[in-house]
């Protein structure tokens, strides 16, 4: 009897055990989808501020607080922007601006990078040309475009030199930020295991140093692409600025208000790709001491 009661006992608590699985799992999706809402409620949010200005701009409009030829209304905007990208002008001028941010961000960021590195490494270095890079980094960028004009014409090679200088101090800051960091104790551990320079450079110092980098590369490519704008404003015939040129010299606003809605996207996607580039190559890194990096 007692065998048979001890085993109605253990019926009854795995009875009460299997009933309250489904609870659990029932509140654990319950705090998920919970979990789920507030993230599309923060993605919302985002969304307010665009709309409360479109309604703004399209009260305004409709009360001709001022006139269709300085503010146009929001809806033609659309119109104007499918009809650059049905004629073709869009997609070329798109493709040479691109051109030029590339080609620009591969030699500012490249100059920065080695300086940075370098920089990062020796402190010799560092203590000789940072006051220098830190007084010329007080310079504002465009004042350094008429000397370029003056130096290389307003051919092509000017505007990838001016693109340059901008994506050459985040990076430089970046990577110096990034070499300078790395704990002298990783630096002890590598002679503890004989690493040779070329080793302890590829396996210690550049993977300690890499979010800095990686920030530096997204940091420099998205001042490019604001720098291309400003250097097709000076004597071009193609590429997104000069679109919005030739919009201001016409008196077409909506050309010129379409052009700076695409540079924003552009911008953004430009950004957003490099960040999810970036957790992608920075997942599962752990540091030199088997911590999260």
């Amino acid at each position: 009897m007692k065998i048979i009661g001890h085993r109605n006992n253990l019926y009854k608590k795995g009875a009460k055990q299997s009933v309250s699985l489904p609870v659990n799992s029932r509140n654990y999706k319950m705090t998920k989808k919970l979990l789920q809402g507030f993230k599309v409620t923060d993605r919302l949010l985002g969304l307010i501020v665009p709309l409360l200005v479109l309604i703004i701009w399209q009260v305004t409009v409709s009360r001709h607080v001022f006139s269709e030829l300085i503010l146009v209304p929001p809806l033609t905007i659309p119109d104007t922007f499918m009809y650059l990208f049905r004629s073709g002008d869009l997609i070329s001028h798109i493709f040479v601006s691109l051109n030029r941010v590339f080609l620009g961000f591969l030699v500012g960021a490249s100059a920065g990078f080695v300086l940075g590195f370098g920089m990062g490494f020796s402190p010799v270095m560092s203590r000789t040309i940072k006051p220098l890079v830190k007084a010329l980094q007080q310079v504002p960028e465009f004042a350094w475009m008429p000397l370029i004009i003056l130096l290389f014409g307003i051919d092509e090679l000017p505007k990838i030199i001016f693109i340059a200088i901008g994506a050459f101090y985040p990076m430089l800051f970046n990577t110096y930020q990034g070499v300078s960091s790395v704990p002298t104790s990783y630096h002890e551990l590598a002679k503890v295991f004989d690493y040779n320079s070329h080793r302890y450079f590829l396996k210690v110092l550049i993977p300690s140093a890499l979010p800095s980098i990686i920030t530096g590369i997204r940091h420099s490519l998205g001042m490019a692409w604001i720098f291309v704008v400003g250097a097709e404003l000076f004597g071009t015939d193609n590429g997104i600025g000069y679109i919005m040129i030739q919009g201001r010299q016409l008196f077409q606003i909506d050309v010129v208000m379409a052009a700076l809605i695409v540079i924003g996207i552009l911008g953004f996607t430009l950004n957003y790709v490099l960040q999810i580039i970036e957790q992608f190559l920075l997942r599962g890194r752990v540091s030199f001491d088997g911590g999260p990096a």
